[in-house]
């Protein structure tokens, strides 16, 4: 596969569409659009009674509330991941995370858009201040047993959205024996 030409469709506050010319093995030129937005932190917070931090939130795009893992855009000047990840926990939950262990770097959605998502591990996070959630958030803290974070997410799928990827960082942070 050969890229050799690429032109921006659209151009907003957080995002890009651009539009990628390709060449096929066989020859065959095509077009592939896709988002270029800004790398994106998530973070597992677990709270010294072993309980896992998450998010219900309201998502603009899907028009409902989903269940996801405290997360946000790395969009600040000159911001690292860890520093991005602390702060994000910090405005959406309330919760400060005097540890950041960092779990993994994966490409958020590779057949779409060309960010990457670094994942850290919070623990012991201890709350200490209200949340300050951005004009466009709506969000409530649940704070789930980690022994009963599997059935938690199982239940709810039933009832609204979960984000998949709360089980698969779980499943790497325990294969790293972290909890």
């Amino acid at each position: 596969m050969k890229i050799f030409k690429k032109k921006e469709a659209y151009k907003g506050k957080y995002l890009k569409v651009i539009e990628r010319e390709y060449l096929n093995k066989f020859g065959k030129k095509g077009i592939w659009e896709c988002i270029e937005k800004h790398n994106a932190v998530f973070i597992f917070p677990i709270t010294k009674k072993k309980e896992v931090i998450l998010e219900k939130i309201y998502r603009i795009p899907i028009k409902s509330f989903s269940i996801e893992l405290p997360a946000g855009l790395l969009d600040k000047p000159k911001e690292n991941p860890k520093k991005a990840a602390k702060r994000e926990l910090l405005e959406e939950t309330g919760y400060l995370a005097k540890k950041l262990i960092p779990i993994l770097k994966f490409p958020i959605q590779p057949a779409l858009a060309t960010h990457w998502g670094f994942v850290f591990f919070a623990p012991e996070v201890e709350f200490i201040s209200k949340i300050n959630q951005d004009d466009a958030e709506e969000i409530e803290v649940l704070k789930i047993p980690i022994n009963k974070l599997e059935n938690f997410l199982i239940k709810q799928s039933k009832k609204t959205n979960i984000d998949i990827k709360i089980l698969g960082f779980f499943a790497l942070i325990k294969e790293k024996k972290l909890i």
